[in-house]
């Protein structure tokens, strides 16, 4: 699929028109994060979210993630009301996926909607 046959052209806007900036800061992932899901290389939610909620302009495709780990993007796609499909081959991360995606995505509830009404 080319980024043409998905009509993409570039970062989603905020709803009141604001780009993204040229940078968009993270932080370390906090321990509360990491207690529910503990991949080597986890990112924090605050820059997933983010980061997911930029990456389709339309708001109106699915984010895939192949190579899941323990469901961190997942989480975030879920939080700021994307359809996720998430694969992962390693079975011990997928068993902790189960658990750490609900917790994940329910873990910042004002976080998500802020970044769908700004």
């Amino acid at each position: 699929m080319t980024v043409g046959a998905c009509q993409t052209v570039g970062l989603r806007r905020y709803p009141d028109g604001t780009p993204f900036a040229n940078v968009i800061e993270s932080e370390r992932t906090p321990q509360r994060e990491r207690v529910l899901a503990d991949p080597p290389r986890l990112k924090p939610q605050s820059f997933l979210r983010q980061i997911v909620y930029a990456a389709l302009p339309r708001g109106t495709e699915v984010i895939l993630d192949p190579c899941m780990s323990s469901g961190s993007t997942i989480a975030a796609a879920l939080a700021v009301g994307y359809p996720a499909i998430g694969i992962e081959r390693n079975e011990q991360y997928y068993q902790r996926s189960l658990r750490a995606i609900p917790a994940l995505t329910d873990l910042y509830p004002m976080q998500s909607t802020r970044l769908l009404h700004q």
